[in-house]
């Protein structure tokens, strides 16, 4: 049998022994190599020299330099917020809230190297700034960094408690103390937990062994709603809040609770507070308003040289306002300030508001003098209305305090029938006038500044309507703020309690009032007989505060 042969098959024994292969001392000493070249990069990367830590020192340097800017620029608004004397905590307090947010810092009064100023902790990096009276900024020692939890975080009844269990993590150190809201501490732990019932801001204090210090602030709001209030303002300053502005006098906290801290659903004010910051005593509400949304410019001026200004005054449906047409000083119509010839010169009446104030007496000798003063006030308010853009009203319909001074109050009858000196329009009109501080001014509520206050109301996201007075909204008690539903944009009594009266005037011898439905009309001498108290039929009023 013939045998076939590949041509290139002659040379395949030749060229496989013609084949080098790498020798095992050649591949060692390549592993080696590259062993030496790994260690080599991972000494680079990693160590405390290395490019991966210099990397993460240089971001913690970066992050901290952004950090103490916005301190910095905080610092330096709060400066300005106070005409560049000195910082004050609040208005520091306001603008780190404005760089970082809601209790991301804490702001407690220090010294650095023997000078006094401020000790700024950001909760998240437990970074601590010293800030100076002065502005300057200088990095502290850290402090820990501590976070919460809550159980349960859905709504709860009234007299349920809510834990909050604090974890504390040291930067520096170890954790040494946590001190609770109620001053009771636990050492050398990184946990505890608080049981409250009630909403509101709990402070919490953890100390680390480095002398670092963090006040935590858990703020509660599934609990029993109790309105909190921030500290006394000690001058009048501007406030603004999502995009709007007001201003809260010298002597008043604002609140700080959702639920009034917005110039859109309400923001109140109170002239006291407790240790808890809670309201103590009178409450009023910010109704922003323009000077030609709320008055016209009439002829001559008043005492003062100031020009004098009209009430403009409206009727309201289920669906707007509309400008009431043909009324003027002067005139028989709806109009204010005016005083009404039946009853406004009568000796009697006079000496009821000279009783009361028992100053100034001679700005009501007669009803010329009268007239002259509702001038002059109610220009007043119109110029602080030109300068804030806003007034206040009591959140509550008038009392009075045992020191006879006009209150705005909860949980206390209005002032009216079941004081004598004040069971006439002219003793309401009188009180009006005595709840006077040195930030701000009192009146009985002017007609159209309820007018506005209702435009207001109508105003907005949510349309409101005023004229609703009847059904489940219905106050029909003689108590201020006890009905839960007669309350629009955090004011009270407006569907219910007592009709109010303010100092708009109609024809010679009507004041009107309003509450409850708008455009009653009552002689001002009329005295509400005791047996009418509760039935609807008597009258209050409200009081309203302009900024001086």
């Amino acid at each position: 049998m013939f045998k076939t042969r590949n041509k290139e098959g002659r040379n395949m024994k030749k060229d496989i022994h013609n084949i080098r292969g790498i020798t095992l001392i050649a591949l060692v000493i390549t592993i080696i190599v590259l062993l030496i070249l790994a260690g080599v990069t991972i000494a680079a990367l990693t160590g405390d020299n290395g490019i991966l830590s210099r990397a993460t020192d240089a971001r913690e340097q970066t992050d901290i330099a952004e950090e103490k800017e916005k301190v910095a620029l905080a610092a330096q608004a709060a400066l300005i917020d106070n005409n560049g004397r000195e910082i004050l905590q609040q208005d520091l307090e306001k603008e780190l809230e404005n760089g970082f947010g809601k209790n991301k810092y804490s702001v407690e009064e220090g010294e650095n190297n023997g000078e006094q100023g401020f000790i700024v902790t950001i909760t998240d990096t437990g970074r601590r700034y010293f800030v100076s009276e002065n502005g300057n900024v200088e990095q502290m020692i850290p402090a820990p960094i501590v976070t919460h939890t809550i159980n349960p975080d859905t709504q709860v009844d009234e007299g349920e408690k809510i834990a909050i269990t604090i974890n504390a993590t040291a930067t520096e150190g170890e954790i040494t103390k946590i001190t609770k809201p109620d001053g009771t501490s636990v050492e050398n732990t990184t946990t505890t937990t608080y049981e409250v019932e009630e909403n509101g801001e709990y402070k919490f204090i953890v100390e680390q062994s480095n002398g670092g210090k963090t006040t935590y602030t858990v703020e509660i709001t599934n609990g029993k709603y109790v309105e909190k209030f921030s500290d006394i303002y000690i001058k009048t300053q501007q406030y603004t809040k999502n995009g709007q502005t007001a201003w809260i006098p010298e002597g008043f906290a604002v609140g700080t609770s959702d639920t009034i801290n917005s110039i859109e659903n309400g923001l109140v004010i109170t002239d006291a507070i407790n240790e808890n910051h809670s309201s103590t005593g009178n409450e009023f509400v910010w109704i922003p308003a323009e000077v030609d949304e709320i008055a016209n410019i009439t002829s001559g001026t008043d005492s003062n040289g100031n020009p004098n200004y009209q009430g403009k005054l409206y009727n309201f449906t289920s669906t707007g306002a509309t400008e009431k047409t043909g009324y003027g000083q002067g005139t028989n119509g709806y109009r204010e300030p005016d005083t009404v010839a039946s009853y406004d010169g009568n000796t009697t009446y006079l000496n009821i508001i000279k009783g009361i104030l028992r100053n100034n007496t001679e700005d009501y000798a007669d009803i010329n003098t009268f007239k002259e003063t509702m001038q002059k006030d109610y220009n007043a308010m119109i110029k602080s209305i030109e300068k804030y853009h806003g007034f206040y009203v009591g959140r509550y319909e008038m009392s009075k305090s045992d020191s006879n001074i006009a209150q705005s109050k909860a949980n206390i009858y209005p002032l009216t029938a079941y004081t004598t000196s004040a069971n006439t329009w002219y003793g309401l009109y009188a009180y009006g006038k005595t709840y006077n501080t040195d930030s701000v001014e009192s009146t009985m509520i002017w007609g159209s500044q309820y007018d506005t206050m209702m435009r207001w109301m109508q105003n907005g996201e949510n349309k409101i309507d005023v004229t609703v007075d009847i059904g489940n909204k219905r106050n029909s008690g003689t108590i201020t703020g006890t009905s839960k539903t007669d309350i629009i944009r955090n004011i009270y009594d407006i569907y219910g309690c007592l009709f109010e009266w303010t100092l708009e005037a109609t024809s010679t011898t009507f004041r009107v009032g309003r509450g409850g439905s708008c455009n009653y009309v009552y002689s001002p001498s009329h005295r509400i007989n005791d047996y009418s108290y509760g039935t609807n039929s008597a009258y209050s009023s409200r009081l309203t505060l302009y900024i001086k």
